[in-house]
């Protein structure tokens, strides 16, 4: 019995969450050890949960594809990792959120929309 196509759709979000994790555990790493060699880097604990989460958003997005059309899923995903990245990048490291990444995000996001549609 397959599962309900809501269900793909939360697997779906939960891909995209394990890579915004990850990119910001890349980061925190980075910060972390600043100019830090390779073997320390890739020691660091930051860096291993930023691993840890790549991984799940593997699993979560493989499983997602069971139901989900691969042109339906990629635009969505990417989406979500792309906005949320950038609006928890200005909240947790103070970076930037510029007017042109809102309209980017807005534009992205207004896209999404469409392809999910069509």
């Amino acid at each position: 019995m397959s599962q309900p196509i809501w269900s793909a759709w939360i697997l779906l979000g939960l891909s995209a969450i394990g890579s915004c994790a990850g990119n910001l555990l890349l980061k925190q790493a980075n910060l972390a050890l600043p100019n830090a060699g390779l073997l320390l880097l890739l020691t660091s604990p930051w860096f291993i949960v930023a691993i840890a989460c790549y991984l799940f958003d593997l699993v979560f997005f493989t499983q997602a594809l069971q139901q989900l059309s691969v042109s339906a899923a990629v635009p969505v995903v990417s989406g979500i990792r792309i906005a949320a990245t950038a609006i928890l990048a200005a909240l947790f490291f103070q970076e930037h959120f510029t007017l042109n990444q809102l309209l980017a995000s807005s534009l992205i996001t207004a896209g999404i929309v469409i392809m999910s549609r069509a």
